[in-house]
C-alpha cells in the first residue's frame, strides 16, 4: 500500500509539471496500454483454455499421463499462439499460412480423436450400437435404425460387447431350461436373456442373442412383459421333466403290482431309443414320448443284440487288422533294415576300394618332399622307372577323387613321363589352386622344356613363398647359375637350402651342411691371409726404421 500511495504521488506530481493538454494525452496513452495488455492476457487466456481442451480431449482419448498431457498442452498452446499472431499479420503469407495452420490444427485434433475407434467413454456411456444380421454382427456409431437391412440398432452395453465376442468366437444361442434364470444383470441391470415366441405362439428363453433355430425370429433381448408371460404361461406346464433312464433292465419296463408301462420311450430317425421315467416331450425333436410295449421291448433288445455283435465283430477286425499291420510294420522293418545293411556293406566295400586306389596311388608317385604326401613317397628317378603302373593308379585315383589336390598333383608328376600336355594343364591348375609342390614342377617344365627362364624362377620364388622345399632347392641352383640375381648369392643360398633342410628335405641338408663347410673355409682362408699381410706389412715396417 505505500509502495501504491508513493506511486500515485511520483505520478501525480509528473503530470503537474505538465499541461492540461499533454496530461490529457499522457492519461490516454497510459488507459490505452493498459488496456493492450488487458487485451493481450485475455487473448492468450483464451488461447490457453483452447489448448487445454485440446489437450484433454487426446489425453483422454489416449489414455495419456499427466506428464505426456501437459506436454500436449504447452506444445498446443504454443502453436495456438504463433498461427493465431500470424493471422493478425501485416503479411498477407503470414496470415493466410496461420488460418491454413489454425484449420489444420483444428482438423488434426478431430482425426486424432477419430482415430480411437471405442466402444464407451469414459463416464461408461455407449459410444455404439450393434445390429443382428443372418451373416454377420454390424456395429454403428448412432443407436436407431441400420438404413441398409432396416433393423434396429441397440445401444452395446458392456454385458453385450462379452456376448458379442461370444458370438464371434462360435457360440450360438442356446434354450435356457431352467424354471428359474438370472434375466437381468444384478450390477447395471441389463437383460442377459433373450426370447422369442415358438410355432405354437410361447415364449422360448436363449442365452446369446441371435435368432431362433427353428422359426428364424431374430431374439429380442428380455422384457418384463416378457417374463410375465413367460412365467404364466411356464406355470401351466408339468412341474417336473422326464429323467433319461440309461439302463432300462435294471430299471425295469413293467410295474409289477398293475403291469403299467414304467418307462416311456423315444425313437430316433436311425432306429435308435432313448427311455425316460415319465411323460414329456423330447428335447431336440419335441416329440412325445410313449410308454413301452413289448413288441418295443423286443425290437429294442434285438437292435442291442445287433449292435452288440457288431460292435465285437468290428473289435476283432480291428484286432486283425492291428496285428496284420503289427507284423507287416515289423516285416518291413526287417526288410529295411536288410538294405541299410546291405548298402553300408557295399558302400564300405566301394569305399574300401578307392581308398586303396588313392594308397596305391601315393606309394606309386607321392613326392617325399610334398607337405601334404601320404606315405614315404618316391623319388624323381624311381617314379620314372614305374611311370606306367604310377599312372594308371594315379589315373583311377584322380577318378575316384577329383577334387583331391594331392591325387591331381601325383598324376601330374606321373605324367611327366606319360602325357607332358596333360601333367601341364593338372599342374597349372594346382598352382593357381595355390598348391606349393606343384610349383617346382611346373617351374621344371618352363625351364627344360619351354626354356622360359622368368616364368619358371617366377614359379620358383612363390613356391618357395608357401614352404615348398623343392621350389627352394631349384631357386638355390638358378642363383648357383647366375639365372637369379640376388644382392648377397651366398647368403641367399645358404638361406634357402637352411629353410628347405628344415622343411625335411634330404637333398637340401647335405647342400646345406656343404655350403655351410665351404664358407667356414672361405672364412679360415681370408683370415689366414689377413694374418700374412698383417706379418709382412710389420716386417716391412722394421725394414724401414733400420
Amino acid at each position: 500500500m505505500q509502495f501504491i500511495g508513493q506511486l500515485r504521488a511520483l505520478v501525480a506530481q509528473t503530470l503537474g509539471h505538465l499541461g492540461t493538454t499533454a496530461r490529457v494525452l499522457v492519461i490516454l496513452a497510459g488507459c490505452l496500454l493498459l488496456g493492450g495488455i488487458i487485451f493481450w492476457l485475455c487473448n492468450e487466456l483464451i488461447y490457453f483454455f483452447i489448448a487445454r481442451s485440446y489437450a484433454e480431449e487426446i489425453a483422454d482419448v489416449y489414455d495419456l499421463n499427466r506428464g505426456f498431457a501437459r506436454a500436449v498442452l504447452w506444445a498446443s498452446f504454443v502453436v495456438i499462439v504463433i498461427l493465431a499472431g500470424w493471422t493478425l499479420s501485416f503479411s498477407k503469407i503470414k496470415r493466410r499460412l496461420g488460418i491454413a495452420g489454425l484449420c489444420a490444427f483444428a482438423i488434426g485434433h478431430s482425426l486424432l480423436i477419430a482415430r480411437i475407434d471405442a466402444n464407451f467413454q469414459r463416464n461408461g456411456v455407449a459410444e455404439k450400437c450393434y445390429v443382428m444380421t443372418r451373416n454377420s454382427i454390424k456395429t454403428l456409431n448412432r443407436v436407431g435404425t441400420d438404413p441398409e437391412t432396416g433393423r434396429e440398432c441397440r445401444p452395446l452395453t458392456p454385458q453385450i460387447v462379452e456376448k458379442l465376442e461370444q458370438y464371434r468366437n462360435g457360440h450360438r444361442p442356446t434354450q435356457i431350461t431352467s424354471s428359474d434364470p438370472k434375466f437381468f444383470d444384478a450390477v447395471t441391470g441389463e437383460p442377459i436373456v433373450w426370447f422369442a415366441n415358438n410355432e405354437q405362439g410361447s415364449i422360448e428363453l436363449f442365452d446369446l442373442m441371435g435368432f431362433h433355430p427353428r422359426t428364424g425370429a431374430e431374439l429380442t433381448p428380455i422384457t418384463r412383459q416378457a417374463i410375465e408371460l413367460w412365467r404364466s404361461q411356464n406355470a401351466k406346464l408339468i412341474k417336473r421333466t422326464a429323467a433319461r433312464v440309461d439302463d432300462p433292465d435294471t430299471f425295469g419296463f413293467f410295474d409289477p403290482t398293475t403291469g403299467s408301462a414304467k418307462l416311456w420311450y423315444w425313437r430316433g430317425d436311425d432306429g435308435t431309443y432313448e427311455f425316460y421315467d415319465g411323460p414329456g416331450f423330447h428335447a431336440r425333436s419335441g416329440d412325445a414320448f410313449k410308454p413301452v410295449t413289448r413288441d418295443i421291448i423286443a425290437d429294442w433288445r434285438q437292435r442291442v443284440e445287433a449292435a452288440a455283435a457288431k460292435k465285437r465283430a468290428d473289435d476283432e477286425r480291428l484286432a486283425r487288422d492291428a496285428a496284420e499291420r503289427a507284423a507287416l510294420a515289423a516285416q518291413q522293418a526287417r526288410e529295411a533294415a536288410d538294405r541299410e545293411r546291405l548298402q553300408q556293406q557295399a558302400a564300405a566295400e566301394a569305399q574300401q576300394k578307392l581308398q586303396q586306389m588313392a594308397a596305391e596311388c601315393d606309394r606309386l608317385a607321392g613326392n617325399p618332399t610334398d607337405a601334404r604326401h601320404v606315405g614315404d613317397g618316391v623319388s624323381f628317378d624311381l617314379l620314372k622307372r614305374q611311370a606306367d603302373q604310377a599312372f594308371d593308379a594315379c589315373t583311377k585315383a584322380g577318378q575316384a577323387f577329383p577334387s583331391e589336390p594331392r591325387l591331381q598333383y601325383q598324376l601330374a608328376r606321373a605324367a611327366q613321363f606319360k602325357d607332358k600336355k596333360l601333367a601341364f594343364d593338372i599342374l597349372s591348375r594346382l598352382t593357381q589352386a595355390s598348391y606349393p609342390a606343384a610349383f617346382d614342377n611346373l617351374g621344371g617344365m618352363y625351364l627344360y622344356d619351354r626354356h622360359d627362364t622368368t616364368t619358371a624362377i617366377a614359379l620358383f620364388r612363390r613356391g618357395s613363398e608357401l614352404g615348398d622345399p623343392d621350389s627352394m632347392v631349384s631357386l638355390v641352383d638358378l642363383i648357383d647359375r647366375g639365372l637369379v640375381a640376388v644382392p648377397n648369392p651366398e647368403q641367399a643360398r645358404l638361406a634357402l637350402l637352411q629353410r628347405a633342410a628344415g622343411l625335411g628335405h634330404a637333398g637340401a641338408q647335405r647342400g646345406y651342411d656343404a655350403e655351410l663347410q665351404k664358407a667356414n673355409q672361405a672364412r679360415a682362408n681370408q683370415a689366414t691371409q689377413q694374418q700374412m699381410l698383417e706379418l709382412f706389412g710389420a716386417i716391412v715396417q722394421g725394414v724401414a726404421r733400420r
